[in-house]
């Protein structure tokens, strides 16, 4: 079972032996950074249990991954596969994805009122929630109350990164299944697979990954396009105060201010193998710039303090050091 999933043998081992034996639990919770599976391994448990062909109480046996059911699945167009995230939020408040922060009394009642409804056409019914730590107490309590009597053939799920953001009342209701960082040969296969890279990059890119092959694949797209990054410009382009503005204004307009500093932490990692010295204030300050957004702090005002710290970080670095020129 769940071969489609990349490694994560004890988590896979937990769950296939809970379907085999027919002692699923109605609330779990997966515990582990980000770009490790967690969300794939919730999907692919819904595929099992509603596979039309397969059978899964046998010995080795996980979703066919081709009858109708699997296929609306992998759409995400299954009735009975709710995603309880910040796309369905924004969706249901028909607002924009990037604005959203936290998760909301209001979309977990538009989960619990589902929740009470009959399975729709599968087997059974499931609930991902993504990510459970933004839910705030009320919130939470909300859930809470979902956990009391949840319906038969119902599973919910919720995704986090740690086990404390979570309140103990949900812990303690909650099947834990903790995921772990992927191996370096795990991911330097899928790396092989998926990309033409020398074997020196993808060494590079595992090690930067640590041990997310989401972190992995953002770093090799970004690789294709590094010389048309804010990163490459912003160490490459003289900027004048103007065009700082006018860059602030525009992604944070955008509702892409979040989106921005984690593409530059993503590639400012790569300097920081080269020039650990040089490139560890930037590291830092772009860490407390984000750590300000997520606080919900001006966009725009964050921005504007961070390029013209970044440019003033920037110009005080030698150029040999800063861009690597020998």
């Amino acid at each position: 079972m769940f071969e489609r999933i990349l490694g994560q043998e004890k988590a896979k081992m937990v769950l296939s032996s809970q379907i085999k034996n027919g002692k699923i639990a109605q609330v779990y919770m997966f515990i582990g950074i980000d770009g490790i599976g967690k969300r794939s391994t919730a999907v692919e448990f819904a595929r099992i249990m509603n596979c039309s062909i397969n059978d899964f109480t046998k010995i080795g046996v996980g979703a066919c991954g081709e009858c109708i059911s699997c296929e609306k699945i992998a759409k995400n167009i299954h009735p009975d596969i709710h995603f309880v995230d910040f796309a369905k939020q924004s969706e249901l408040e028909k607002s924009d994805l990037e604005k959203q922060r936290i998760l909301k009394i209001e979309t977990i009642r538009h989960m619990k009122k589902k929740v009470l409804t009959k399975v729709y056409e599968g087997k059974w019914k499931f609930f991902i929630v993504d990510p459970a730590e933004k839910m705030n107490i009320a919130t939470s309590n909300s859930l809470l109350k979902t956990f009391e009597d949840p319906p038969n053939n119902t599973v919910i799920i919720l995704i986090a990164k740690h086990k404390e953001t979570i309140p103990q009342t949900i812990i303690s209701r909650s099947q834990i299944i903790f995921f772990q960082p992927l191996k370096v040969s795990e991911i330097s296969s899928w790396l092989m697979s998926n990309y033409s890279m020398h074997s020196s990059e993808i060494q590079n890119l595992v090690s930067l990954s640590e041990g997310s092959i989401g972190d992995a694949e953002k770093l090799a797209n970004e690789d294709k396009k590094s010389k048309l990054s804010l990163w490459f410009k912003l160490k490459t382009q003289n900027f004048y105060i103007s065009d700082i503005l006018e860059l602030s204004k525009n992604v944070a307009g955008k509702g892409a201010a979040l989106e921005c500093v984690d593409s530059i932490i993503c590639e400012a990692k790569k300097d920081f193998r080269v020039h650990p010295d040089a490139i560890a204030p930037v590291i830092e300050l772009l860490i407390t710039s984000k750590t300000l957004l997520l606080k919900n702090v001006n966009a725009q005002m964050v921005l504007d303090n961070l390029f013209f710290d970044l440019l003033g970080l920037m110009k005080r670095m030698k150029y040999a050091v800063m861009y690597g020129i020998s």
